[in-house]
């Protein structure tokens, strides 16, 4: 008998329902892929409306607007172009100074021993196409037998003019020819937080500038030896061959010399420089020359000479006057000085001081020589081509 069963033939009814069942199958997939197709149709065509409205209208820029743009630091913290500019111009006013002094005999023990002579290195500023540089005092040792100047590479001999060591401000001069003299500004107006350079020697290294800003101004110095009370206290680096040197703002202007900073030993102390007010600087500045004899031939003075000149405060254009004229034409009259108290104005003729005749920078010198520190004088000037007289009472 065999195991294998025949498989009955399904009653006509039963076919039918499977023959139905298939049938509609069929249809209903045929009709969602129509349907399916169709809505793929349609979305796509709204799709592409709603994108093309949101590109239209700027939407997506508004969307994108406030999201952060990442930048390369490196390339978005290029100095501004001033920096450049301010830092260019001082330097054609900003020279190196080298002192040299002797060798000298010590006594020991045993008799005498040779110390050799020793290089002072320091900064300077020129202040006048005539070759006068502004120092500190404490760049040229008391007993310097040869000072130079470096500036544009070259080399020039200087002479000794006077210091004020009060103040530890010195003048020398060279002989040049060409020279741009600085562009002094107003140490008054300096505020806290202004962004300044200091350039000058550092270590012999000349030229060098160096960014700060102002940190304090009028800053105290009780223990230094100096009349000047009220520093310039400066972020920017100032090092052993800076002392003597500008201090600038971003327009090129001298603010300040440099002169000290705090003891190199103590710690934390980086940063924490000063400078002379310019303001006090340019007022010492025509007290030291108004000394000079340009007679004098040695180099140098082996024993600096301390002035008490009486000050009237101006600067004066010897290279111009008006036609015919005589007197010491007014340049600049500097802030603060009995000339400014007295009324002086830039462009003011000087013809006559307490019945002496002035023609000239060498005149109105050789007659200030006469008077002490708060002498009234009488002073004759020409405005406007109409003469006036007043009473100046001179200072130091």
């Amino acid at each position: 008998m065999s195991s294998i069963r025949k498989l009955e033939e399904p009653e006509p009814a039963e076919a039918a329902y499977y023959e139905g069942y298939h049938r509609g199958h069929l249809d209903t997939a045929k009709m969602l892929s129509r349907r399916s197709l169709m809505y793929l149709v349609i979305g796509s065509f709204f799709g592409s409306v709603l994108m093309f409205l949101v590109f239209s209208s700027g939407a997506l820029d508004r969307l994108t607007a406030d999201e952060p743009v990442i930048e390369d630091p490196a390339l978005t913290q290029e100095k501004p172009k001033e920096f450049v500019n301010a830092i260019n111009w001082a330097k054609q006013f900003t020279v190196g100074i080298v002192a040299e002094t002797p060798e000298r005999l010590v006594p020991t023990r045993v008799g005498y021993g040779r110390i050799p002579g020793q290089t002072h290195v320091g900064s300077g500023v020129v202040l006048n196409s005539d070759g006068y540089i502004l120092t500190n005092a404490h760049v040229i040792p008391t007993d310097a037998t040869k000072l130079s100047v470096v500036l544009d590479d070259n080399m020039y001999e200087a002479r000794f003019i006077g210091q004020r060591p009060e103040y530890d401000l010195a003048v020398i001069k060279i002989v040049a020819e060409e020279l741009v003299p600085a562009t002094l500004g107003d140490s008054g107006k300096v505020e806290q937080g202004d962004v300044v350079v200091a350039i000058g020697s550092p270590y012999g290294l000349f030229h060098t500038a160096t960014e700060g800003i102002i940190s304090f101004v009028g800053r105290r110095n009780d223990n230094a030896s100096t009349l000047v009370r009220n520093y310039l206290q400066t972020s920017a680096a100032i090092n052993p061959g800076n002392s003597g040197g500008p201090l600038i703002d971003l327009t090129g202007r001298v603010i300040g010399i440099n002169t000290w900073k705090l003891n190199e030993q103590a710690e934390g102390t980086d940063g924490i420089g000063f400078a002379i007010p310019i303001n006090i600087a340019r007022k010492v500045f025509y007290v030291i020359i108004a000394s000079d004899d340009t007679s004098r031939d040695e180099t140098i003075s082996s024993t600096p000479r301390s002035i008490s000149t009486a000050y009237l405060g101006v600067a004066i254009d010897d290279g111009y006057r008006p036609e015919a004229a005589q007197g010491a034409l007014v340049r600049e009259v500097i802030y603060g000085t009995a000339a400014e108290d007295a009324g002086l104005k830039p462009g003011d003729l000087i013809t006559r001081i307490d019945g002496t005749n002035i023609d000239g920078l060498d005149d109105l010198r050789t007659a200030l020589k006469q008077f002490e520190p708060g002498a009234r004088i009488k002073l004759t000037y020409t405005r406007n081509g109409e003469a006036h007289t007043i009473e100046v009472t001179l200072r130091d």
